[in-house]
């Protein structure tokens, strides 16, 4: 800091000399800078914000960003008065956070010059992080725009996973659907009725007059922001003012997708002229943009503010928990098998996940679950709140119990991929996570053991993570009366095992 001080105060590699004292204010929070430190940085700063070199007022702008105690006036007015258009949206990003009332009015008038200026090739990318960055500053959206449109003409891609768009097909009482690549394509007027179904994941909106934008941002932009696009949002969301979204892309090239992201957002504010602004962080809703083997992307809507209540309950999580979609769907499919008001045991509940969809699947007259890792325990306390309903923190193979069980549901301890464990080290049965050299090991004591809990002909749903270790493992007395697979490359499944007799 030291060599930084000295090089601003003598003028000596200016720029250069900014930029680190940017990069340690960064990687220290600002605490590993002394206060004495940070007031000469502050002086040196403002001081450089009129220099000759557009790359140091720059830097000298974003300096003053990492200071609090920097003034607001100072960046304002060396604002005001910037000619170099690549320097402008460095000022505004360091008044992030700032107290900008005494500039607001100002600051709203650049706003609105800006959304009326002439584009052109060589200045819009500037304009669009001027304004992009000024909408940030002058227009919170304070106002939320409540979902309306559940008896609305929609057209809505419900993503599901293929294993079950079968079942999913089957139980919505929708007459206009069909299955397509990605999910379920629904075209109603009764959303309410098909949002209720447990088995989808994503619910994303079609507009018929746009499925499709160009793959030139900035024409894409004039999709987004155009008539039909608003026109569309504004039928299904209720209240005034500046609408907050997020874009999501699908595409296999990152830096293709960041460049279009960044160039497709800022021309839709530019043009939606705040309309939309673009809020990555609190939005309400997302433009879903996805690459297509033709000339152009698919466009779809998502809408944070759909009534969705369905996994309510699904307070917290723990590692491995199975997504409630998948516990529901496997449920389904298997519900011709479920016993009416069982007791049921769960010997490695994680989260509750599985014995809260068993509860919405059917009456039961009781249900136990079992893990050996106690913050699970806790959090399926918390998630599933019933008075039938008992968790207990313990290892399943030191588990005794008094009375006999009609069905045995759990989702088994599996192998961590590399990819997955982060941490570099193996989880234990309660995370729903296994080291793999004891996963044929733990099949084989859990069979042994379900006999001690499970009556004759009782019923076993066995989510597995190990198809084939799970297939191999089942002794004679056990019989697998149906499979469910739950992923298309057969790595996940689920198996419904009836319990014949004891060996």
């Amino acid at each position: 800091m030291n060599k930084i001080l000295e090089n601003l105060k003598n003028g000596c590699e200016v720029r250069e000399s900014l930029a680190s004292a940017c990069e340690l204010l960064r990687t220290s929070g600002g605490t590993g800078v002394p206060s004495e430190a940070r007031e000469a940085l502050v002086v040196f700063g403002e001081q450089y914000l009129g220099s000759e070199e557009p790359k140091v007022r720059k830097n000298a702008a974003r300096l003053l960003g990492l200071l609090p105690e920097a003034g607001v006036d100072s960046l304002v007015e060396a604002y005001r008065n910037e000619e170099t258009r690549f320097v402008k949206s460095a000022y505004l990003q360091a008044l992030a956070g700032r107290d900008i009332s005494a500039h607001r009015e100002f600051l709203s008038n650049r706003l609105d010059e800006l959304r009326h200026t002439e584009v052109t090739e060589e200045n819009r990318k500037h304009i669009g992080e001027e304004i992009a960055v000024l909408q940030r500053l002058v227009e919170i959206t304070v106002e939320r725009h409540p979902f309306r449109g559940y008896e609305a003409d929609n057209t809505v891609l419900f993503v599901v996973n293929p294993c079950y768009r079968e079942t999913f097909l089957k139980s919505v009482p929708i007459v206009r659907k069909k299955a397509v690549n990605g999910g379920v394509l629904i075209r109603t007027t009764k959303l309410s009725e098909v949002l209720t179904n447990r088995i989808w994941r994503e619910a994303v909106f079609r507009v018929p007059e746009a499925l499709s934008v160009p793959t030139d941002p900035y024409e894409a932009a004039r999709v987004l922001a155009g008539e039909t696009v608003l026109r569309y949002i504004a039928e299904r969301l209720t209240g005034e003012g500046a609408i907050s979204y997020r874009i999501d892309m699908r595409c296999r090239d990152e830096n293709l997708k960041s460049t279009f992201v960044k160039r497709l957002s800022q021309e839709t504010d530019r043009i939606a002229a705040g309309k939309l602004i673009n809020s990555p962080g609190d939005y309400e809703l997302t433009f879903r943009i996805s690459e297509t083997e033709g000339q152009t992307y698919r466009l779809g809507i998502l809408f944070t503010g759909i009534q969705d209540r369905r996994f309510s309950y699904r307070r917290e999580t723990v590692a491995g928990s199975l997504h409630p979609t998948d516990a529901a769907a496997v449920l389904a499919i298997a519900k011709p098998y479920l016993v009416a008001d069982a007791q049921v045991l769960d010997p490695f509940c994680g989260a509750g996940t599985m014995l809260a969809e068993r509860m919405k699947a059917g009456r039961i007259r009781s249900a136990f679950g079992v893990d050996t890792f106690g913050p699970a325990i806790e959090k399926a306390r918390g998630n599933v709140r019933s008075e039938s309903v008992w968790f207990i923190h313990r290892d399943f193979f030191d588990y005794r119990q008094d009375h006999m069980f009609d069905e045995i549901i759990t989702n088994m301890p599996f192998v961590v991929s590399e990819s997955e464990n982060t941490t570099g080290t193996s989880k234990s049965s309660g995370d729903n996570l296994m080291n793999a050299s004891a996963i044929a090991e733990l099949y084989r004591k859990f069979f042994r053991k379900v006999p001690e809990h499970l009556r004759e002909n009782g019923t076993m749903i066995m989510v597995s993570h190990d198809p084939k270790i799970a297939e191999s493992s089942i002794p004679r007395n056990m019989s697998i009366v149906l499979k469910i697979p739950m992923r298309e490359r057969g790595e996940m499944a689920a198996y419904v095992i009836r319990f014949l007799e004891r060996a």
